[in-house]
């Protein structure tokens, strides 16, 4: 309201995004490559006419250079519709690939967008370093982002619980130090290291395939009787699948 307030804390946790602009003011090299920086949007649609609005669907390949183009159905004829790229594998801007899918595929050529959302989906990993005197960087602004699927919500609520596990400690023992607040960036890192440093291999395959190869992958999918849907079960039908990939992928499931 036109004053500027000054206000101290012990510590603070940063859970700002993609480029964590607090980390960066405290000195904490935040920043994701270019490279490791996937693109989004996503527009929520009205009148997406789905075969079952209780199905989600997923396009891979040339239609999102890096990522994927999701239909995220709401109920009855509204859907969330989306996609991620990696800029650099693409030869336009997001928007005119997410354009060319609506108009092209059966289910949304006929919809009309109602909602826009837009961001950056950080997918290299987590930074050297998650903490320092008085903060600790937590969530998409430290990286913890599955790099096969660009889905953030678990570990970044891992990275916040074990955020504010330590930060209590610490204002209990009465240190604020880096010294003390290390503790946060192993317990995490011993946690979501190997799932993230797993997923980047994958993510790096993937990137590897042209879109008949994606379509041989689903056209074998369509024989392949899952007990439960995760990115780990995907993983391992994918290596049953194809022989590329298990001499790719194999040692690290």
């Amino acid at each position: 309201m036109g004053k500027d307030i000054d206000i101290h804390a012990k510590i603070v946790i940063a859970a700002d995004g993609p480029e964590s602009r607090i980390g960066r003011w405290a000195g904490l090299e935040c920043n994701t490559e270019f490279k490791y920086m996937e693109s989004c949007i996503q527009f929520e649609m009205a009148g997406v006419n789905m075969e079952n609005n209780r199905d989600i669907a997923l396009f891979f390949g040339s239609v999102a250079p890096g990522g994927y183009v999701w239909i995220f159905p709401k109920g009855d004829d509204i859907a969330n519709v989306g996609l991620a790229i990696l800029q650099h594998k693409a030869t336009k801007p997001a928007i005119e690939y997410l354009d060319d899918f609506i108009a092209k595929c059966p289910a949304t050529k006929n919809a009309q967008a109602v909602e826009l959302n837009v961001g950056g989906d950080p997918v290299g990993g987590m930074p050297k370093k998650m903490y320092d005197d008085n903060i600790l960087v937590c969530g998409d602004a430290a990286g913890q982002v599955n790099p096969l699927t660009g889905g953030g919500i678990i570990s970044g609520m891992t990275g916040g619980m074990y955020a504010g596990q330590v930060a209590a400690e610490a204002i209990k023992e009465g240190d604020h130090s880096k010294k003390f607040l290390k503790k946060y960036d192993k317990i995490t890192r011993d946690d979501l290291s190997h799932e993230i440093d797993k997923y980047k291999k994958v993510q790096e395959y993937m990137l590897t395939l042209s879109d008949e190869e994606f379509d041989n992958i689903a056209h074998a999918f369509q024989d392949v009787n899952f007990e439960k849907i995760s990115t780990t079960e995907l993983v391992k039908a994918l290596v049953k699948v194809s022989p590329k990939a298990l001499l790719k992928l194999g040692n690290i499931l």
